[in-house]
């Protein structure tokens, strides 16, 4: 149970010096596909220590030699036993605080910890502090996309994964679900981050902008990723 002191050390992680203010926008993503800093070679240049969880067709996390080795489920040939761990979805902490895990352009940004506040959308002025687990989308002109781990959120290029490890509509394939009630139609064990969109976020969040900073990692995600940078 958390305690009141435990919560408001929650919302005061500490800002790395060197960080400055920056903009971007979140999207969303669930492609159920092993996420690319779960291969440590991909960790050299985040200087990354440990290595991010992977789990296999059942949702249970494999060990950290099987985790390196196996090949993702998206793989587009020999693909393997790499999926998505259900545990790495976005939840809440405070009516104005989430934790939740992203994927950002660069694998020197393996493991490293950013807080987004949302300056647009129904999310205006909430917070949501993100462990890169995964490298994918662009930085345009000074603009950073980080792409919400998010189930229901779309598969993007990768619907193998999902449909392999899970089966089930996940619905537009960049997006994802329409509107809260469809988060019914995901695996149970996904729908609570479905819901943490349309409930806690109060809408799409695609192409929402926000203002982000490099933080030090909670602990709340680094026990769950396994890889601290």
């Amino acid at each position: 149970m958390r305690t009141a002191f435990s919560l408001a050390l929650a919302t005061m992680a500490a800002f790395l010096p060197e960080a400055q203010a920056a903009k971007g926008k979140t999207l969303t993503s669930w492609d159920c596909c092993k996420p690319a800093c779960g291969w440590k070679s991909n960790l050299r240049d985040s200087k990354a220590t440990g290595q991010v969880a992977v789990c296999g067709k059942n949702d249970r996390a494999l060990s950290s030699n099987d985790a390196d080795r196996v090949a993702s489920s998206c793989a587009a040939e020999n693909a393997g036993n790499g999926f998505l761990c259900s545990s790495y979805q976005a939840r809440p902490v405070s009516n104005d605080l989430s934790y939740g895990f992203a994927i950002t352009n660069g694998l020197d940004n393996c493991c490293k910890c950013f807080e987004l506040q949302w300056t647009e959308g129904g999310a205006a002025g909430k917070r949501i502090q993100v462990q890169v687990i995964n490298t994918g989308g662009s930085v345009e002109n000074g603009s950073r996309q980080f792409i919400i781990m998010t189930p229901g959120g779309g598969v993007g290029p990768n619907a193998k994964g999902c449909t392999e490890q899970w089966g089930y509509d996940w619905g537009r394939q960049y997006g994802g679900v329409v509107k809260g009630e469809d988060c019914v139609t995901l695996p149970d064990a996904l729908q609570a981050g479905c819901y943490w969109r349309w409930n806690w976020a109060r809408g799409d969040v695609n192409g929402w902008g926000v203002e982000y900073n490099q933080i030090t990692c909670p602990e709340e995600l680094t026990r769950i990723s396994g890889c601290r940078a």
